[in-house]
């Protein structure tokens, strides 16, 4: 048999922290794990093994619940001498928060200070988590292997009080607002049930615009000066960082200064351009000026005339490149102000008009020489960007598949500081295209491998975390300032990418702790180990989102008018609350819900069209989530009556001012595990996803 073609031989000895963690050993000495963690690495002496039947075994496994049940194991910090209770694939895990809730110390006797995934102790030990080895309920991996946001058919439309029916993208947030909240209406009593809110397309703002016909001049009156429009171009520069590279800075400036020589002739024979340079001053205003008390979005009015000049289809392809640009913004601009469908159908025009193009291709210098070539490739990648990104926020699948993809990554041709942080990007929006294809993916509903599909995920994560951390540390010098917005975006995206990965077992686990509450209340639902971490990781992730947007609150650097923030620290809390309803000890403290306040009370005092919004979803879900909350966690966002939510025509939507002493010292984003993504624990956590490793090592 080929060398390629042989079986990998088991490793018939694990060193004693791969032991402790339960996840698969090389053998060698030093094991390639605690190699590659610069860790001691040490094996146990050696002793002559002895095969027995798995009835001999289970014999053995019943008298040492005998002897637990009897009182013969203490699990005290003195205690010299502790035997340990074999694990099994189907561990039950009862997360029931308890005040004298047992806690198993890891072999060398150290107390832990709390579930730490793959890090120097297994989460298998951790305050707060008991092992029920006297009466063992039945753990059903079964109910974590299919994701039911696709799985479940009557959840794919959705009627609306107005009559119509929405397609309930599985992997869209808002989408994920209206399950939750419709599966937690048909179990909860009528008093603490009232109609969801909804929040249509249009209520945080609707845009409206009259279309210009191509015979019509368009209107240059009412516009700033052309050193205010130099201002609020280069504020837009700024906020869209990246996405800047949408707007090619010297052609546009140069037909700034010919637009302002003769605004009529230039605005009548470049309407795109005209177009995009009215949507740069909307964002360029939105960004500078504070909330209007009207409520409308400031600069919405330029944003109005782009929309009524861009062309149709039959125009667009007069002058594509431009045309492509001014969709981009347009899109970018409606999901800002949540018109979510507008955005996601005029990204998807632009996408469309790339591939037609053809600068999906690579276009060859010898057509039109480096600059076209380059900035062919730069408005390709972010328009990819924005399709992968606003298809995940819809819920809808992937408009092109990166297989008929050719066109050069910007870090090939050039190593500036900003390609290379577009290309992270760029990879990390391929990743989100694999989440989509694989945990949101129709194949997910039938193929029953859902922890495998998060498995690859983690595995693909943690090598791009890898470069990340390597990008960050070479350029920044290891340390990220608050104000480095490449830095915080892809921090956060990263992190985003982990909850929106794990959003599907928190919704079984829901499920599952809905069915356990009716039938018996006084008890918690049994998770596996697997699914444990990962529900751990999930929560993990969303409090570092919430803490790092705390951080960006403080000093005002929140990025107010885009979607992106906004959804992240609104997705994060989603899952927190209902976590915290499931699983309790998962969640350390409840400072996260200090860290929305802020990051909520901010967006909105700033203008976020949005962000009252999802205020108002997220004090809908903890009033809903109360009847199935244990009494000992506390809540801290003010509970709301029924009239109140479905009062939302309002302008006031005050949160509760947060008192946190001290100003916060953050001032360097240090890549750490609390902000960054440390790849080593990324792969040991995906090896524990490995159900034949954590059997490997126990029979090691």
């Amino acid at each position: 048999m080929p060398p390629a073609e042989r079986p990998k031989k088991k490793s018939l000895r694990a060193c004693e922290r791969c032991r402790s963690m339960k996840v698969k050993c090389s053998g060698s000495h030093p094991c390639s794990r605690c190699t590659r963690s610069n860790r001691s690495c040490h094996f146990p002496v050696e002793e002559v093994r002895v095969s027995v039947s798995e009835r001999y075994l289970r014999e053995l496994e019943e008298q040492i619940t005998r002897s637990a049940t009897s009182g013969r194991f203490s699990t005290s910090a003195g205690e010299e001498h502790q035997v340990q209770p074999l694990l099994t694939r189907n561990e039950a895990v009862d997360f029931s928060p308890t005040p004298n809730a047992t806690s198993y110390l890891p072999p060398d006797g150290r107390q832990t200070s709390g579930w730490q995934v793959a890090a120097d102790e297994s989460p298998l030990y951790t305050p707060g988590r008991r092992v029920d080895i006297g009466e063992r309920p039945e753990c059903h991996d079964s109910e974590f292997s299919k994701n039911p946001l696709v799985d479940k058919k009557e959840w794919t439309f959705a009627a609306t009080p107005d009559g119509r029916y929405w397609y309930m993208g599985p992997s869209s947030s808002w989408s994920f607002c209206r399950r939750v909240l419709a599966l937690l209406g048909k179990r909860v009593s009528e008093s603490n049930s009232p109609p969801d809110p909804w929040h249509l397309d249009g209520m945080a703002f609707k845009l409206q615009w009259k279309q210009v016909s191509p015979e019509e001049l368009p209107d240059v009156a009412n516009l700033p000066p052309l050193d205010y429009a130099l201002f609020l171009y280069n504020a837009a520069k700024y906020y869209l960082a990246s996405l800047s590279f949408l707007v090619d800075e010297t052609l546009y400036l140069q037909e700034l200064q010919e637009f302002y020589r003769d605004p009529a002739t230039k605005a009548a024979s470049r309407r795109s351009w005209f177009a995009q340079y009215l949507l740069v001053l909307a964002f360029g205003k939105a960004f500078t000026t504070q909330r209007n008390p009207s409520g409308s979005p400031p600069g919405h009015q330029y944003a109005s005339r782009a929309m009524a000049l861009l062309p149709d289809l039959s125009g667009i392809h007069e002058d594509p490149l431009t045309s492509i640009q001014a969709l981009s913004l347009a899109a970018l601009y409606f999901q800002s102000i949540d018109m979510r469908k507008a955005a996601f159908q005029h990204i998807g025009q632009a996408l469309r008009c790339c591939i037609i193009e053809g600068i999906h291709r690579h276009v060859p210098e010898e057509l039109g020489g480096p600059e076209l070539s380059q900035r062919c490739r730069a408005i390709f990648w972010v328009v990819y960007m924005l399709d992968r990104e606003f298809s995940a926020l819809m819920g809808g699948p992937n408009s092109i598949r990166d297989e008929d993809i050719t066109v050069r990554l910007p870090a090939e041709v050039a190593s500036s500081v900003e390609t290379t942080n577009l290309t992270l990007q760029v990879r990390l929006a391929r990743l989100m295209a694999q989440i989509l294809t694989t945990v949101y993916g129709v194949d997910s509903a039938s193929n029953g491998a859902l922890i495998r599909d998060i498995q690859s995920i983690l595995h693909a994560l943690a090598d791009l975390s890898h470069d990340i951390t390597e990008f960050l540390d070479s350029s920044l010098h290891g340390t990220v300032s608050r104000g480095s917005k490449m830095a915080v975006r892809l921090m956060l995206a990263q992190h985003h990418c982990v909850v929106l990965t794990t959003r599907p077992l928190v919704m079984c686990a829901l499920n599952m702790h809905i069915d356990g509450a009716q039938r018996r209340p006084s008890h918690s639902i049994c998770l596996s180990s697997p699914v444990a971490s990962l529900l751990q990781c999930c929560a993990d992730s969303a409090q570092t989102i919430l803490q790092t947007l705390r951080s960006l609150a403080d000093d005002d650097l929140l990025d107010v008018f885009l979607p992106f923030q906004v959804e992240h620290a609104s997705s994060s809390a989603f899952v927190l609350y209902l976590i915290r309803s499931i699983a309790p000890s998962l969640i350390a403290n409840d400072s996260w819900c200090d860290n929305l306040d802020c990051v909520i009370e901010k967006l909105i005092s700033k203008g976020n069209p949005a962000a009252p919004l999802r205020k108002l979803e997220l004090k809908h879900l903890d009033l809903m989530l109360t009847p199935l909350t244990p009494r000992s966690v506390s809540h801290t966002m003010l509970p709301m009556t029924s009239n109140e939510i479905q009062d939302n025509s309002g302008d006031t939507y005050a949160l509760d001012q947060v008192d946190i002493g001290d100003e916060v010292e953050w001032d360097l984003l240090a890549l750490n595990h609390s902000v960054s993504l440390p790849p080593r624990e990324l792969l040991d956590l995906a090896d524990q996803l490995d159900v034949d490793s954590i059997i490997h090592s126990i029979d090691a």
